[in-house]
């Protein structure tokens, strides 16, 4: 049975009458790194989505980058959970992420944000899904995109096919869900770490990576849900997430997806100018295009398409120099 929250509201909906199944003694231990910023008004929900789980065997690793909120008083709350706990100004959220990894010592590895919820049990059926399949670097579970109060988005459902790096690639349109994805310390020694410059599309360029070079299983199995909310970082700089993820597209070879990506700017841009001419005319409602707009929108598609060669030609020109 869990603790009291440190605040009801952050109960989580399945946790009266959980039975929390145990790994068994054999079962590989698990790394969790937990990065986290001014995240008082989640974490102890994401908290208590962890000891709805079997942690024996499980080290939390819990990489504050100098918050200024009440996360710090959450956290010692919750002290006995953790095997480190740094409260220390970063470089960003990569940075983080790889300092909490560089002190990692179990044989899988895993992070879930501040945010995000491991679903009951999740744990052990990931643990037991490397038992049975020895030959598996990252297991890939099922998820769920949940609004702030847990209401369902979208179900996000894989299948062998849809985790190769051939349909990742895409990965504006097959991507996966963070949260559900775990990986052996061999695959993070393929693919990492992350590349601290980078905020928005760290960990596309990571799993595009080890989905070149590692094995990849299905775990049909829902593991996680990852909020969607008004702070979220992809939400509140949608351009330059988009603009993020096309050079990684673009560095992993994907130049034809990493342009497909970067037009999706374009009809953000559309969308963005016909609301804006039916906020001042609101008796229009035919926006479809005028010579206005398709000025305008084809300035964009050539801004793109210019931010498109300079990075392709400076990422040819580092593959070329390295």
């Amino acid at each position: 049975m869990l603790p009291d929250p440190f605040s009801e509201r952050n109960r989580l909906p399945w946790e009266d009458g959980l039975t929390i199944e145990p790994a068994g003694p054999d079962a590989l231990g698990v790394s969790v790194v937990i990065p986290i910023y001014n995240a008082g008004e989640f974490l102890e929900k994401t908290l208590r989505s962890l000891m709805c789980n079997d942690l024996e065997g499980v080290e939390i690793i819990l990489m504050d980058g100098g918050s200024t909120d009440d996360t710090q008083e959450i956290c010692s709350e919750y002290e006995d959970l953790f095997a480190h706990m740094e409260f220390k100004k970063d470089r960003g959220q990569s940075h983080a992420i790889n300092k909490g990894f560089a002190r990692a010592t179990k044989p899988l590895m895993y992070w879930l944000n501040g945010d995000d919820l491991i679903l009951p049990n999740a744990l052990t059926r990931i643990r037991h899904a490397f038992a049975d399949s020895p030959d598996a670097d990252v297991i890939v579970g099922d998820a769920y995109m949940v609004e702030k109060n847990l209401e369902k988005i979208r179900h996000a459902m894989y299948s062998p096919k849809t985790i190769q790096f051939d349909y990742l690639i895409d990965y504006a349109a097959n991507h996966l869900i963070q949260p559900s994805v775990f990986f052996n310390r061999r695959a993070w020694e393929v693919a990492g770490p992350l590349r601290e410059e980078m905020h928005y599309a760290m960990d596309a360029d990571l799993f595009l990576a080890m989905a070149r070079e590692c094995q990849f299983v299905h775990l049909a199995e829902d593991i996680a849900y990852s909020v969607y909310h008004e702070e979220c970082k992809t939400r509140l700089s949608r351009a330059e997430s988009i603009t993020e993820l096309a050079m990684v597209q673009a560095k992993h070879g994907g130049m034809e997806q990493a342009r497909k990506t970067l037009d999706i700017l374009v009809d953000l841009y559309n969308a963005e100018v016909a609301a804006e001419r039916v906020e001042k005319e609101p008796s229009i409602t035919d926006v479809g295009p005028d010579p206005e707009l398709l000025l305008r929108i084809s300035a964009a598609r050539e801004m793109d398409a210019r931010r498109s060669h300079r990075l392709l030609s400076r990422i040819t020109g580092s593959e070329a120099r390295s």
